[in-house]
């Protein structure tokens, strides 16, 4: 795929990811599959659906940053570290 597609479809990601956790934060309340939490109901499980959300977002500016040739393979990265999941 052409870089300016790549960069393209995980910026829209990305712009996905900054919504989703900007109105997770404004409502205290974030919802996976699902799974609705509450900030003050169950904190723990709010922060591990907005984290989860964080690493989506930087999963795509490392590929944006791939895609422009300013950083190596995120996937090979990964690949690298978690062997068992190739």
């Amino acid at each position: 795929m052409a870089p300016a597609y790549t960069a393209i479809i995980f910026g829209i990601l990305a712009l996905a990811a900054i919504w989703g956790i900007r109105q997770n934060i404004s409502s205290g309340t974030a919802s996976s599959r699902g799974w609705t939490c509450t900030i003050d109901d169950n904190p723990i499980g709010f922060c591990l659906i907005v984290c989860g959300k964080a690493v989506c977002l930087g999963f795509s500016i490392a590929m944006i940053f791939h895609a422009f040739g300013l950083a190596g393979d995120p996937v090979a990265h990964i690949k690298h570290a978690l062997p068992f999941l190739s």
